[in-house]
């Protein structure tokens, strides 16, 4: 009984383990949320030309566009900008 339980024990441990060890992802910005830029960027109007967007400026998301890029808005001007480049953690609805 006693091997059972310690071998039940050892098992959990591991599972445990393994969850901790899983790295985080970082949530993607959602439609109409508010976000930051964590660097100076282009907001693209179109393949080759776009709108200088300083760091630190609020872009509002408009749509998921990939694991790169996201359908933003910035000073009234909608383009594609870097998902790099938004701070996910500032996000906030309003």
């Amino acid at each position: 009984m006693r091997k059972l339980l310690r071998r039940g024990a050892v098992c959990a441990a591991l599972v445990s383990a393994a969850v901790l060890s899983v790295p985080v992802v970082a949530q993607a910005a959602q439609p109409n949320q508010l976000c930051r830029t964590n660097s100076s960027a282009i907001l693209y109007t179109s393949p080759d030309s776009g709108i200088w967007v300083p760091q630190n400026s609020l872009v509002r998301i408009l749509d998921y566009r990939g694991p790169l890029h996201y359908l933003a808005r910035y000073d009234g001007t909608v383009g594609q900008l870097e998902r790099s480049r938004v701070i996910q953690e500032s996000c906030y609805y309003q």
